[in-house]
C-alpha cells in the first residue's frame, strides 16, 4: 500500500507530461521458466477444514484413529513492487525502489536487484532506493554504508541521479527520526519534487490497523539498549505492551 500511497502523492506533484506508474514482478524461487502464476494485492482468507471422511476401516469393529488436525499456513510468492515515472513517449525517467526483505536477505535475490540497478542507471534513469528494513544486508554502495555505520543509522534513502553517477545524495534515518521530506529527481529540465513519507508511513499505519501487532515480541535483529528503553516507553504510553 505504501507504494500505492507514493504514486498517489507523486503525481500530483508530477509534470503535466510525466505519469507515475506501479509495477511489479512475480519472483518465484525455484520455479519453471515458463511458469505462469498471478496474485491478487488484497485478498480475504478463510482456512479450510477437511470435512472428507479419509479413514479406512481395518477389520470389524476397529476403527481407524481420527487424523490429528495440523496447522496450516499460508505461503505467498515474493512480490517485488517499485514505481517508475515515464514521458508521454514511454522513455522511463526515474524508478523509486522501496527495498524488501528478500532484496537484503537472500543473495540471489540481492543479485538480481543490484543488476536491475545497474541496468537502469546505464539507461540514464534515476534510481531513488528507500531501505526501511532494519534486516539483512545493505544493497547501498559501500560509502553509503559506512557513513551509515559510523552515524548508528538503521534506515536510510539512496539517491542516484543519472547526471552525477558519481555522487550519491543520502538521507540518514535514525530509530527516533521523523522520515524525510526526500527531492525525487526528474529529467534535467525539470525540478525535483518533494516526497513526504512520514504522512504516508502514518497512513499504511492507520489504514492496516498495525496497532493490533504483537508489539511485545523480540525483535530481530535485536535493538540496542537505549533504542529498546526508548521503544518501551512509547509502547507504555500507548498501552501495546
Amino acid at each position: 500500500m505504501l507504494i500505492a500511497y507514493m504514486r498517489d502523492a507523486l503525481q500530483e506533484r508530477l509534470p503535466s507530461d510525466l505519469v507515475a506508474g506501479a509495477e511489479e514482478e512475480l519472483v518465484a524461487i525455484g520455479g519453471e521458466a515458463d511458469a505462469t502464476k498471478f496474485r491478487p494485492d488484497v485478498n480475504v482468507k478463510e482456512p479450510w477444514r477437511n470435512t472428507g471422511g479419509g479413514s479406512v476401516a481395518l477389520a470389524g469393529r476397529v476403527r481407524a484413529p481420527e487424523a490429528t488436525e495440523p496447522i496450516r499456513v499460508f505461503v505467498d510468492d515474493e512480490i517485488e513492487r517499485w514505481i517508475e515515472i515515464h514521458d508521454l513517449t514511454g522513455r522511463l525517467v526515474t524508478v523509486i525502489e522501496l527495498l524488501s526483505p528478500s532484496n537484503k536477505e537472500d543473495e540471489p535475490a540481492r543479485g538480481r536487484y543490484c543488476n536491475k540497478r545497474r541496468t537502469f542507471l546505464s539507461a540514464g534513469v534515476n534510481v531513488v532506493e528507500i531501505d526501511l528494513v532494519r534486516r539483512g544486508w545493505s544493497v547501498f554502495p559501500d560509502e553509503v554504508r559506512e557513513l551509515l555505520r559510523k552515524q548508528e543509522a538503521p534506515y536510510a534513502v539512496c539517491v542516484f541521479r543519472a547526471s552525477h553517477l558519481g555522487e550519491r545524495e543520502l538521507y540518514t534515518i535514525g530509530l527516533r527520526n521523523r522520515l524525510p521530506v526526500i527531492s525525487i529527481p526528474l529529467r534535467t529540465t525539470d525540478a525535483d519534487i518533494p516526497l513526504e513519507l512520514q504522512p504516508l508511513i502514518d497512513h499504511c499505519h492507520e489504514k492496516g490497523r498495525y496497532h493490533l501487532l504483537r508489539y511485545r515480541s523480540d525483535l530481530e535483529p535485536p535493538l540496542a539498549a537505549a533504542d529498546a528503553a526508548w521503544v518501551q516507553e512509547i509502547l507504555h504510553q500507548h498501552q501495546l505492551a
